[in-house]
């Protein structure tokens, strides 16, 4: 038996996973991880989206960026 093993269904994927290939914690994590993919592919964003997450980064890293980085003359 394989530690994973995919099945493809007409109308779904069947995932199986052995119990010794990856601990609950493990395993819920994934899960987690799957339904937050299976929600953002919902949601139509538009670049303006992206935009502001740049501004936003910009502004963080600026505000920020003397804790990461020692600059010494």
């Amino acid at each position: 038996m394989l530690a994973i093993d995919i099945q493809n269904q007409p109308d779904r994927y069947i995932i199986s996973i052995a119990k010794t290939a990856m601990d609950k914690d493990a395993l819920l994590r994934l899960l987690q991880n799957l339904q937050l993919e299976q929600l953002a592919q919902k949601i139509d964003f538009d670049d303006s989206l992206l935009e502001l997450g740049d501004e936003i980064n910009t502004g963080w890293w600026q505000a920020n960026k003397q804790r990461f980085i020692n600059e010494q003359l």
